[in-house]
């Protein structure tokens, strides 16, 4: 019995992962479809903002996830200029989130694998999204001045993910934070906006085959933090406060775990 209860779960994650693949999908496809008029206006990143509204759409009514956003009104900061967005990354779930946050003109940093998977990949390249490859220092080069142009001429805002990888932890403990988002703010003197996510372990492990529906993501948006006069010096500083703001916002978000109920 009880491995026939296994093999039914097994059945049901697929099923519920395979229809969220189908979401992102589709919200990408939007995301194609609007391009062309946004190109034409000069808004090519305002297309994230498209996929996103989509996604939000159909992670809410076809997957039955929500999510709560404690502080949006920081968000609002980047209406007025653009600014750095650092949040800790986990898994596929980032999409979802993502989808409650993203500025209406902002690109998102993601690994270079993503940029070849059909459709998605081809939406990401449409909007205007920045790729880099982990390790090769030209890659990293190249990420730092698109995004320096960004910030600077296009006013663009530019979300990135500090840990630099998933990190699917199954206590929500964050990895080291990198240098590059930080150094850019610096740079560009551009506010840097730190979210906390709450761990997703509970609701979604693809290592426990476990995909849940009708869940909650809570999120945090804290206090835009001013680099207008950080210097060189202080970037250490800067990262440790941020990752340690951000833990600290993450672990509080994941007590109570969320509601939720098995697919």
């Amino acid at each position: 019995m009880n491995t026939v209860y296994r093999a039914l779960g097994r059945l049901l994650f697929y099923a519920q992962l395979a229809l969220f693949v189908q979401c992102i999908l589709l919200a990408s496809a939007v995301g194609i479809l609007a391009s062309p008029l946004l190109h034409a206006l000069h808004r090519k990143p305002m297309a994230n903002w498209v996929c996103a509204h989509a996604m939000r759409i159909l992670a809410r009514y076809v997957l039955g996830i929500t999510v709560e956003v404690d502080g949006s009104q920081h968000l609002l900061r980047a209406k007025e200029t653009p600014c750095v967005l650092v949040a800790n990354h986990q898994s596929l779930l980032d999409t979802v989130w993502l989808a409650w946050v993203l500025p209406r003109n902002a690109v998102v940093v993601a690994n270079m694998f993503v940029s070849r998977i059909p459709v998605l990949g081809w939406f990401m390249r449409l909007g205007g999204n920045l790729f880099v490859k982990q390790g090769d220092k030209q890659s990293i080069k190249a990420l730092f001045v698109d995004s320096l142009q960004y910030l600077e001429r296009e006013r663009t805002s530019i979300v990135m993910f500090p840990e630099g990888k998933r990190n699917p932890s199954e206590t929500g403990a964050l990895l080291e934070f990198k240098k590059g988002a930080f150094y850019l703010a610096y740079c560009t003197h551009a506010p840097i906006i730190p979210v906390a996510v709450q761990c997703t372990y509970p609701l979604y492990s693809w290592a426990d085959c476990r995909f849940r529906r009708g869940c909650v993501i809570r999120i945090r948006v804290l206090p835009p933090i001013s680099t207008e006069s950080t210097t060189e010096e202080d970037i250490p500083a800067l990262i440790a406060n941020t990752r340690s703001d951000i833990q600290t916002a993450c672990m509080s978000l994941s007590l109570p775990e969320a509601r939720t109920k098995l697919f």
